[in-house]
């Protein structure tokens, strides 16, 4: 089992970037989808509920819209909110827009491209916002639903922003988190959203070999954090954690300087706020001795590598079925790759044929009056099978163009069947994808599949592909030949 050897696929930790695991002295978790995992779609549908709830008592909603059901398989993470317009967006890596959804009508591409050509998303604008953790979904939803049902029932301007559509349901959501609505119904059965695994002790006991030092730091508040991990560990909880930080920020816990408010500093030290720095005071260490796994790509990711050495590991649960996806169309993928390629022989072909047969032409008419009758016959019947050969390799090319568009859709389908693929867009990485390859050091699936491997374990960055190393010469893909009649 250790090592990795033979690890089932969904299973395994991947690599972005080297780590020994055993030149780490501490290892730090998050609460929230790290060390609770919550069960979906039971916790979306809870939250969609009740932000619709907080809409139509304290904002004056129509009372029809609780009658709302929430769909799943709508949202994925790594979307952006165009405030503004109203739409969801997918980009590639380059936040080049890919897709648009307005409500759940999708745009076509030349009113895509009419909106967001040559205009990169800049986050940092109020204009939009990202969709980074998996509590944004059920919130992602709402939004559509909001659009879909508003634009229907009344008239909107080209001009209209629905910053105040958006502004309402961000309101909704923070508040049913913020005031303890989730979390009293949570606390009331945590069965039905809390995933228990009889894992999770092992696999904290397999981090603390070697003598580490184990901390959480969560934003959740004392009373809901400790709730939890009583319920995940028992009441003994407090002995796998040498400090546990409550409310504290992120990310602001990484960039500013709160003090410590003590609750306990007893074995196991207890605080609220607090920052970085006092914390690796506290444990005794700093820098790459440091292992911070989480979920959060902005708050537990990126603020940890812009502003500490620690190293990281990213808590994704929807790798599992990001991967038994890929498994089942991976006949598909490998038939689009050939396709493509049978695709640009073809339109090689087609171009030098076009200019062989546009050469012809220009050099019957400049020099036809130096040519005898049997010259241009000649030349006519060149033309009349250049023209022939160009209607083939047209029709060619229509063929392996339709065939790439029913694979992708298919692929694309059998991921989402609005955003596609989560770590992808079409040939591209994702937003999403971009980040985890940059900001997180290791990924996997759940914090249990440590146990797969050794404490001391030395997780290697596999070997990295430039373009021209994956031409299908150097991948073992055939690619047919494309008939010259």
């Amino acid at each position: 089992m250790e090592n990795g050897i033979k690890t089932p696929i969904e299973k395994r930790i991947f690599t972005n970037r080297n780590l020994k695991l055993k030149t780490i002295k501490a290892v730090g978790f998050d609460l929230d989808y790290t060390l609770a995992k919550y069960i979906s779609p039971a916790i979306e549908q809870l939250t969609f509920e009740k932000a619709l709830e907080k809409l139509v008592k304290e904002k004056h909603y129509p009372k029809e819209l609780l009658k709302f059901e929430y769909v799943e398989n709508f949202a994925i993470r790594g979307l952006i909110f165009d405030i503004q317009y109203g739409n969801i967006l997918k980009t590639n890596k380059f936040r080049y827009v890919k897709r648009v959804y307005h409500g759940f009508q999708k745009y076509p591409k030349k009113e895509r491209k009419r909106l967001y050509t040559n205009k990169k998303v800049d986050l940092s604008t109020e204009c939009y916002r990202a969709v980074d953790t998996l509590f944004e979904i059920p919130e992602t939803y709402l939004f559509a639903k909001l659009i879909d049902h508003f634009d229907k029932s009344s008239v909107k301007s080209e001009n209209s922003s629905y910053k105040w559509l958006y502004d309402d349901i961000r309101w909704a959501v923070d508040l049913v988190h913020r005031d303890g609505t989730l979390k009293n119904i949570i606390r009331e059965n945590p069965e039905k959203y809390i995933n228990k695994n009889e894992l999770l002790p092992l696999a904290l006991n397999h981090f603390k070999k070697n003598e580490r030092k184990l901390f959480i730091v969560t934003n959740s508040d004392h009373k809901y954090t400790t709730f939890v991990l009583d319920f995940l560990l028992g009441k003994d909880f407090r002995d796998y954690f040498d400090v546990i930080v409550y409310s504290s920020s992120k990310p602001d816990f990484f960039a500013k300087s709160a003090p410590f408010k003590v609750i306990s500093d007893g074995k196991c030290f207890e605080a609220e706020r607090g920052n970085v720095h006092l914390l690796e005071a506290k444990l005794g260490f700093k820098g790459d001795s440091i292992l911070y796994v989480g979920d959060h790509i902005y708050g537990d990711m990126l603020k940890t590598k812009q502003t500490s050495a620690w190293r990281t590991m990213m808590i994704i649960p929807e790798l599992n079925e990001q991967l038994r996806i890929k498994q089942k169309v991976k006949g598909k993928v490998k038939k689009l790759i050939q396709l493509f390629e049978l695709k640009n022989r073809t339109n090689r072909l087609l171009e030098r044929t076009i200019e062989e047969l546009n050469k012809l032409i220009r050099d019957k008419e400049d020099e036809f009056d130096n040519l005898n009758i049997q010259t241009v016959k000649q030349i006519d019947a060149k033309i009349e099978k250049l023209t022939l050969k160009q209607n083939h390799l047209n029709k060619k090319l229509t063929e392996v163009l339709t065939q790439i568009k029913e694979f992708e859709e298919e692929i694309d389908k059998s991921y989402n069947p609005y955003f596609g693929e989560l770590f992808k867009e079409e040939n591209e990485l994702s937003l999403f994808g971009d980040q985890v390859l940059d900001f997180a050091c290791t990924y996997t699936s759940d914090l249990t599949n440590i146990l797969y491997y050794s404490p001391t374990e030395y997780f290697h960055t596999p070997m990295q592909l430039m373009p021209h190393d994956k031409e299908p010469e150097f991948m073992d893909i055939e690619v047919g030949e494309i008939g010259e009649n």
